[in-house]
C-alpha cells in the first residue's frame, strides 16, 4: 500500500571523534541521513542488488516496523513510478523476507504484480494481505489495510459488476400492485453511467416530458460485500439511502434484497430482474416476516 503522507525519516546523529594531535582537539558532526533516499541513491549508483545488500547491513534493518514508510516499501514504489519493475519487485520481495508476518508488504508486492500484468499472483498476495490484516493491533491501520487490499482484490475478481448491465439509456414504466390489480404510476426514462473502475453507477431519471426527477447512485462496498444506494430528487424527502445484497446473479437474472428505513421502521424488499430478452422485467416484492408480497413492477426498454 502506497503512503500519501511519508513519515519524516530523517534522524540527526552526532558523531564525536576526539583526537589529540599536536595538543589540538577536533569534533566532527554528520549530516542528517534519510534511509529511503540513501537506498535510492545507492541503487542509482550500484543497482538494486547492491542497494538491498547495503540495507541488510544498515541500522534500519530489523527496526520497529513502520508500515507504509518502511525504506524498502518507499524504494519499491519509487522504482515502480520510474518504470523499473524488476528492481521494484526485488525491493518488495526483500520487504516480505524481512517482515513475513506483516500485511502491507504483500499488498505492495501485489500492486507490483498488477503493474506487471500478473493478475493471478496479485490476487494471491492481496488475499495474503487481507488474512494478515486481521492480526494487526492498531485499529485504524488495520481498517485502512483491509480496505486497501480487499477493494483491489474485489475489482480483480469482478465483484461489484452485477448491475453493470444497467449502463445505457432506458425507457421506463412503473406499476403499483395493490389488491391484485396493477396500475401504471410513472413513465419516463433513466440513463445509467459508470465510473472508470465500474464500481459506481449513476442514474439520471426523467419523467415522460423529459423533466428531471432524481438521481440514483449505486456504489459497491467491497468491505461489506454489498451495494450502497442513495437517491436524491425533487421531493422534499432529502437523501434516501438503502443497502443492496445480491442473492443471485446470472446473464438471465439478478435477484437482490434492499434494506432501508421508512418513517423510522426497518423495511426489506426483494428485487427480481429478468433480463433474458435484452429488456428488463423488474419485480419488487415486500418482505414481512415469512411473507413475500408483490408490490410493484417496472419495465426497462433499451433506447
Amino acid at each position: 500500500m502506497k503512503s500519501v503522507i511519508q513519515r519524516a525519516l530523517a534522524s540527526a546523529t552526532l558523531f564525536l571523534f576526539l583526537s589529540v594531535t599536536y595538543a589540538q582537539q577536533t569534533t566532527q558532526v554528520s549530516t542528517t541521513v534519510n534511509p529511503s533516499e540513501e537506498l535510492y541513491q545507492h541503487y542509482k549508483q550500484n543497482g538494486i542488488d547492491a542497494a538491498i545488500k547495503m540495507y541488510d547491513s544498515s541500522p534500519s534493518k530489523g527496526d520497529e516496523y513502520t508500515l507504509l514508510s518502511e525504506p524498502l516499501n518507499v524504494l519499491g514504489y519509487r522504482l515502480m513510478d520510474e518504470g523499473d519493475l524488476d528492481a521494484a519487485e526485488k525491493a518488495f520481495k526483500a520487504q516480505i523476507d524481512e517482515y513475513p508476518n506483516e500485511a502491507n508488504p504483500y499488498d505492495s508486492y501485489a500492486d507490483l504484480l498488477m503493474e506487471k500484468g500478473d493478475e493471478a499472483g496479485a490476487k494471491k498476495n492481496y488475499q495474503k494481505a487481507i488474512e494478515l490484516s486481521a492480526t494487526m493491533d492498531d485499529a485504524e491501520a488495520k481498517q485502512q489495510m483491509l480496505e486497501a487490499s480487499k477493494s483491489k482484490l474485489a475489482m480483480l475478481e469482478g465483484a461489484g459488476s452485477d448491475l453493470q448491465f444497467l449502463k445505457g439509456k432506458w425507457n421506463t414504466k412503473m406499476f403499483r400492485i395493490q389488491d391484485g390489480e396493477k396500475n401504471m404510476t410513472q413513465q419516463g426514462s433513466v440513463e445509467f453511467s459508470a465510473n472508470g473502475k465500474n464500481n459506481v453507477l449513476t442514474g439520471i431519471m426523467k419523467d415522460k416530458n423529459g423533466d428531471y426527477v432524481g438521481t440514483r447512485i449505486i456504489a459497491y462496498d467491497a468491505i461489506d460485500e454489498q451495494y450502497d444506494m442513495v437517491f436524491a430528487g425533487n421531493s422534499p424527502n432529502g437523501i434516501e439511502t438503502s443497502v443492496l445484497k445480491i442473492e443471485e446473479s446470472s446473464p438471465q437474472k439478478v435477484v437482490f434484497t434492499e434494506a432501508y428505513e421508512e418513517n423510522g421502521k426497518k423495511m426489506m424488499v426483494r428485487h427480481i430482474l429478468n433480463k433474458a430478452s435484452g429488456d428488463i422485467a423488474w419485480e419488487i416484492h415486500e418482505l414481512k416476516g415469512d411473507q413475500e408480497n408483490p408490490v410493484a413492477e417496472m419495465t426497462f426498454t433499451k433506447q
